[in-house]
């Protein structure tokens, strides 16, 4: 447990912690809670290039050919 000098140092600082001001640091604080992968909304990190993304998706299903939903849903 913080003692009372710790919660008094802690409340000092956070009056130093006001986030980003610029609006550089606000766009790269937004990205903080960035998810990329298998779960995320929207597969692609900013940056990368949609239609590169969407052929190389067709390719794979072209190329692996599911045909049960579970196999589509690993192709995808």
């Amino acid at each position: 447990m913080a003692t009372a000098a710790q919660k008094r140092a802690n409340k000092q600082n956070a009056q130093h912690s006001t986030g980003p001001r610029t609006d550089e640091g606000k766009q790269r604080s937004s990205l903080n809670a960035l998810k990329y992968g298998f779960r995320a909304k929207d597969p692609l990190i900013p940056g990368e290039d949609r239609d590169e993304f969407d052929r190389h998706s067709v390719d794979l299903e072209t190329q692996l050919r599911p045909v049960s939903y579970l196999e589509l849903n690993l192709v995808e």
